[in-house]
């Protein structure tokens, strides 16, 4: 009977041992797979922005190298998971570690990366408007609407840090179409090529005053924006 109750005991210890041995190696595998998820999920929406900037040959190679680089890694990683769930056991924790530091690194250089290049592809393919001619040109009814329409589709675009995807992109690209359409209006018919050069050396440095023609001053007058003017030595 002691002995009985002797080998129960041995086997309700070892049954606890394998318990708390499975407990821990989940732990641990919980722990990884967590730390290759957060990598992944830090790292893959980049490289669909990546993605969109290389179609317009606006990334660095080397910054592209090092970020294929990072992918291939995790790419891997999913890989030998899903042919041997057992191989995390093989993942030294450094490895793992080192795998979201560099990762974590290069997404902030990336991110920076593609800020700078989406404005300087911005700015150079936005028309160069003119706040005060706009605000100027807000008082005037008849291109009151077109004012607001430049103000909000610029206001969009120099909000967004960069586009996250291609879809974005051409989003981004139809706004700035749409904008330069906008800007152009402004210099139709009803918009005197002379009033055009007025207005822009007024809000530059001032007009001289063999600008101020008599159609410009009819048109000035016809808007009721006289007001907006004044004359000063200099």
């Amino acid at each position: 009977m002691l002995l009985e109750k002797s080998q129960e005991l041995i086997e309700l210890a070892q049954r606890k041992k394998s318990l708390q041995n499975f407990a821990a190696n989940l732990q641990i595998i919980q722990d990884r797979k967590n730390k290759i998820n957060d990598t992944i999920a830090a790292i893959q929406p980049l490289a669909e922005a990546l993605q969109a900037f290389r179609q317009r040959g606006m990334v660095d190679i080397d910054l592209a190298n090092k970020t294929d680089k990072i992918l291939n890694l995790i790419l891997n990683i999913e890989e030998n998971l899903s042919n041997n769930n057992e191989w995390i056991f093989d993942i030294k924790n450094t490895e793992i570690n080192n795998l979201k530091s560099d990762a974590e690194r290069l997404k902030n250089t990336l991110e920076q990366q593609l800020s700078k290049s989406w404005q300087r592809y911005r700015d150079q393919k936005m028309p160069s408007t003119n706040n005060e001619i706009l605000n100027l040109l807000a008082k005037v009814e008849a291109f009151k609407q077109t004012v607001l329409q430049i103000q909000d589709i610029e206001k969009d675009l120099k909000n967004i840090r960069y586009p996250k995807k291609n879809a974005e992109f051409v989003i981004c690209e139809l706004k700035i179409e749409q904008l330069k359409h906008s800007w152009k209006s402004l210099k139709s018919d009803e918009f005197p090529e002379a009033v055009s050069h007025f207005l822009q050396a007024a809000s530059d440095q001032g007009s001289p005053l063999n600008l101020l023609t008599p159609e410009v001053q009819d048109w000035i007058n016809q808007n009721g924006i006289s007001d907006s003017f004044k004359i000063r030595l200099i």
